[in-house]
């Protein structure tokens, strides 16, 4: 199962074309292979705030998808 799975990966990753999206494959399976886990190279200030956002999360705390985008146009233009 597992070869048959590899030749599925690499045939797709064969007609793939784009450098940008290649380096976003690259990135996600770096990630998945590298077998850590994100809050490792997390300092204790950041692991806080992301359990925080969690919360924030679970809670329904959260804005719209728009109002995301929104903020998002406007930072960049800062």
């Amino acid at each position: 199962m597992s070869k048959e799975v590899k030749t599925k990966i690499y045939q797709m990753l064969e007609g793939i074309e784009d450098e940008v999206v290649l380096n976003q494959v690259m990135e996600e399976v770096s990630f998945y292979a590298s077998n850590k886990d994100i809050i490792d190279n997390l300092h204790t200030e950041q692991v806080i705030e992301l359990d925080k956002a969690i919360e924030e999360a679970d809670s329904k705390e959260t804005i719209t998808w728009e109002d995301f985008k929104n903020e998002m146009n406007e930072w960049r233009k800062k």
